[in-house]
């Protein structure tokens, strides 16, 4: 029975909350992974197929696809016979031998289900064809041309003897059809791919096209079935070709996506069921391919949840942490109750048990409460972990009972140890209203001096920039024992020193400083004196309360330093991928050009468009540098591209991009080098390198500036990465006589205002012979969108990893925030109501409300504000390392010279300011309530 509705309702906040982020994660991935069960099998259009390496006839591919359909066998929904071939044919209107793939269909083939007929009739009879429409050759063909195949190979007959086989096949073109992707695949025989996540790859409307991109469909019984006859007639043992027999399943009955391990298994014995029924048929055999889309979703699906839950654990600590010292409040609270109910004969196991059963309701009741509002936020976790919301949620019963579990193991842990502290107060001590439960152990300060070391240590590596990782990438040195030990601790500090290093400074920062010491009482006590004696009033209950006081400041700093890092890492990514689209494109528009030969005359006109400001040519050619090697060289209108380009002045070293543009305006003569060219060959500004390009045409140019990222590499077993150097237009024009190979791109800048994407349009609309791409900033900045979404949605687990593990770790931080904010409200409530009478005799001796309210916001925000400022310095200082530490990745593990900056935008501001308010106002909203209370009810009392 709960004997302290403080308690409940304290500690049943923080396991709703946590219990609602857990199951809200559990319900999205399930829906998430469900929907990526669902597409991956809508990628593999046929379940089954049986087929021989001997050749079949017509009578044996019918009777087997009738043996497998009516076996009886539950799962099975529809069987068909399909035969390819790869025959060529010379069209005579072009007078070319062209390849083709021959499709013959049944008349119940699915492939119908997807086939649209242009012109021409929409029943074949005998030799009659269809052509797919997008075939290479559609447009050499008509409708009423006869198509005329000849196969001739050599084989062995039943007699043994050698003959020639000579098959001549006619064909009348009677229409052109259309087919959608799953049509076209099971017409083309291309059942599965497998990619590089281990998946069927994603085929987006138009994108797949057959072998050889020349496809006819024909009728397999009026046409192919004589011809099946036929070869098998002179050697069973030659085939011609590919003859399957489709089976298609009951998806809906067979797999169940919360059961993988039994759907793989029905799916098994299925396959299995199929091979008994073909024993009478030479060689034949069947071969699923939903097993290893099923085991492939089954590994995913649970490494997508393990890797959700390992970045959730902040939110699962805090809720944690907030439980535990909520209850150490309020057991505290309940003192004189623990006290009278040992007196009255309780022992201290029955305190414990009825304490651990108070927890486990809790738990069962915060549980039950947080499915209910998972499943109510449902489709927010869903959005965020990658996929769409569509129809009711379901819980599965793992997962009910996992959220019922994780909530009562959360309120157990939670309650244990101030529980345990609490049942083991003597009957005399329990009753004495302000002995508090902290001081029954003694404090030792071994283990937060050890994670203040290991926390302290973390923060400096990432104040420095210092990435252990990248030492790895160095060549191995011959003392094997400093190798093995800088392995171990590279491994240690990665993964798990860059997620916990800040919680254990925290951690031991807090206990040491606050708990274990009166430094911080001291700094508090003077940093109240401009409010007079209320002030140092206020600072006896700091000093009164340490261990109440370290707890609250690392729980407040913790989660500003987790809401810092969270959303420093987000804006810092988003700014880091805007900027690389905007330098890939390199203006807001670039048009690519196939040939060189009209660029001057195809960029005035795309710079007469109305919207354009202006545009200039780009060039791109090879040079070698002496040693070095070749590379890639650049050429720019000194006096046009800085105005239209876009590009970013940290990347040009040894002087400003200005001046190097400026010098090579005035001197033909000059190269803004690569940084990493200049770096092997030892050279400094105002130097001169050999350039030679092609033709044999030698340059000696003097290196104005250096481009390429300034920071340090490490070395990846000698190997560097290059980028580009820049020469002036004026050098080029003098040497591209004698190259023959030069690409160009015309890089548009728009007015201000201007619609990219319409402007793109234009540029297409010229129709100009000459332009291959264009592309435009816009467009790629809403293909980029589009792309986090897909690779957060079904097709790219590791997608959602990536991006969704991002975008979780921002819902979690508002969760976490909420989480300390209700802590910190409901400590500063339950201390506030453990001081009542404190604070009403201090009234009654004359204190007003407003000096009550000063000297209590006093006391709480002094904890407050410097756990605050400890916490945002801290998620700063993790931020730029982050960003430091990827900057510093060695050359294979990048393909950008751009730098990562840590950046917080306006509306990041805004997040982390807001997270802020919720803190304070978690603090001065109950100070304000209970003080107004405890007023009000002296003054009833006086009345």
């Amino acid at each position: 029975m709960i004997r302290s509705w403080r308690l409940f309702a304290a500690l049943l906040l923080g396991v709703v909350l946590a219990s609602t982020f857990f199951g809200g994660i559990n319900v999205a991935a399930d829906t998430a992974a469900k929907q990526a069960l669902n597409q991956w099998l809508s990628q593999i259009p046929v379940d089954i197929i049986a087929s021989s390496h001997y050749a079949l006839s017509s009578a044996n591919a019918t009777d087997m696809a009738n043996v497998i359909s009516g076996s009886g066998i539950e799962g099975i929904a529809h069987t068909e016979v399909i035969s390819r071939r790869f025959w060529d044919m010379r069209i005579n209107g072009i007078n070319k031998t062209v390849s083709f793939m021959i499709a013959a269909i049944q008349e119940n083939s699915r492939v119908y289900d997807g086939l649209t007929l242009t012109n021409g009739s929409s029943i074949l009879e005998a030799n009659e064809t269809c052509v797919w429409a997008e075939s290479v050759n559609a447009r050499d063909l008509k409708i009423g041309d006869i198509l005329r195949f000849n196969f001739s190979t050599q084989i062995y007959a039943r007699s043994g003897e050698s003959l020639m086989l000579n098959i001549t096949l006619n064909l009348r073109v009677v229409g052109f059809v259309n087919l959608d992707d799953q049509a076209l695949r099971i017409a083309s025989g291309q059942y599965y791919y497998l990619s590089p996540l281990a998946g069927p790859s994603p085929i987006t409307p138009g994108q797949f096209r057959p072998p050889g991109d020349n496809l006819l469909i024909t009728e397999w019984n009026k046409t192919f079935a004589k011809l099946l006859d036929y070869a098998y007639s002179l050697a069973p043992e030659f085939s011609l070709g590919q003859d399957h027999v489709l089976v298609f399943l009951d998806r809906e009955s067979v797999i169940n996506p919360w059961d993988i391990a039994s759907s793989v298994e029905r799916v098994r014995g299925i396959t299995s069921q199929v091979n008994n029924r073909l024993w009478k048929y030479r060689d034949a055999y069947a071969y699923n391919y939903l097993e290893n889309i099923l085991n492939n979703y089954n590994i995913i699906s649970q490494t997508m949840r393990l890797q959700f839950l390992i970045v959730s654990l902040p939110v699962f600590f805090v809720a944690w942490y907030m439980g535990t010292t909520v209850s150490d409040v309020s057991y505290n609270l309940r003192r004189r109750e623990i006290g009278l109910l040992l007196t009255k004969g309780f022992s201290r196991g029955q305190l414990m048990r009825m304490f651990l059963g108070e927890a486990a309701l809790i738990g069962l009741i915060g549980g039950l409460i947080g499915i209910g509002l998972s499943l109510l936020l449902n489709p927010i976790f869903a959005q965020i972990m990658g996929g769409t919301f569509s129809g009711a949620p379901v819980v599965g019963t793992d997962t009910f009972f996992l959220v019922l579990t994780f909530s009562v193991g959360i309120a157990f842990l939670s309650i244990f140890q101030p529980a345990r502290r609490a049942s083991k107060l003597e009957a005399v001590d329990a009753l004495q209203e302000y002995r508090y439960v902290e001081e029954v152990k003694p404090y030792r300060q071994r283990w937060p001096w050890v994670t203040l070391i290991l926390g302290t240590y973390k923060i400096v590596t990432w104040l420095l920039g210092i990435n252990l990782y990248t030492l790895m990438m160095r060549p191995p040195t011959y003392n094997i024992i400093l190798m093995i030990l800088l392995g171990v601790w590279t491994f240690f500090d990665t993964f798990f020193l860059n997620y916990v290093g800040p919680i254990l400074f925290f951690w031991g920062f807090t206990k040491i400083f606050i708990r274990g010491s009166l430094k911080f009482q001291e700094l508090t006590t003077r940093t109240a004196r401009f409010v007079g004696d209320l002030g140092t009033l206020a600072t006896r209950n700091v000093r009164r309360n340490p261990a109440r006081a370290a707890s609250i400041a690392f729980l407040i700093a913790m989660i500003v330093g987790y809401s810092f890092q969270v959303v420093g890492a987000y804006a810092s990514e988003q700014d880091y991928t805007t900027r690389q689209i905007r330098f890939s494109v390199g203006a807001d528009i670039s048009v690519q050009l196939s040939s060189l030969v009209n660029a001057s005359s195809t960029m005035s006109r795309i710079g007469g468009l109305p919207e354009v400001a202006s545009a200039t040519m780009e060039y791109t050619v090879a040079g070698t540098f002496t040693t070095f090697g070749t590379g890639t060289v650049r050429v720019a209108d000194p006096e046009n591209w800085l105005q239209t380009a876009h590009y970013e002045g940290e990347l040009f070293t040894g002087n400003d991009i200005k001046t190097a543009f400026q010098q090579m305006e005035t001197d033909n003569n000059t190269i803004i080098l690569d940084r990493s060219v200049a770096k092997t060959l030892n050279l400094q500004v105002d130097e001169t390198v050999a350039v030679t390009f092609e033709g044999g045409q030698i340059r000696s140019l003097k290196a104005v500036g250096f481009f390429g990222p300034e920071a340090p590499e490490a070395p990846y077993y000698g190997y560097t990465r290059s980028y580009w150097s820049y020469i002036p237009v004026g050098l080029y024009n003098h040497l591209k006589s004698k190259i023959s190979w030069a690409s160009g791109r015309i890089l548009v800048k728009l007015n201000p205002g201007a619609d990219g994407k319409a402007v793109a349009d234009q540029i297409r609309g010229l129709h100009l012979s000459d332009v291959s791409v264009v592309y435009s900033v816009a467009e790629e900045l809403e293909l980029w969108q589009q792309w986090q979404q897909s690779q957060q949605g079904p097709f790219n687990p590791f997608g959602v990893a990536s991006g969704g593990s991002m975008n979780l770790q921002r819902l979690g931080m508002a969760f976490a925030v909420v989480a300390a904010s209700m802590g910190t409200a409901l400590v500063t409530l339950v201390s506030l109501k453990e001081r009542s009478r404190e604070v009403s005799i201090m009234n009654a001796r004359g204190l007003s409300l407003r000096q009550l309210v000063g000297m209590l916001l006093t006391e709480n925000l002094a904890v407050v504000i410097f756990a605050v400022f400890i916490g945002a310095v801290v998620g700063l200082i993790v931020v730029q390392g982050n960003v430091s530490a990827a900057n510093s990745m060695p050359a294979p593990f990048t393909y950008s010279p751009l730098m990562r900056h840590m950046v917080f935008p306006l509306d990041s501001i805004l997040i982390l300011l807001t997270c802020l308010g919720l803190i304070f106002a978690a603090t001065i909203i109950p100070v304000i309530v209970m003080a107004k209370r405890y007023t009000s009810r002296l003054e009833r009392m006086v009345r």
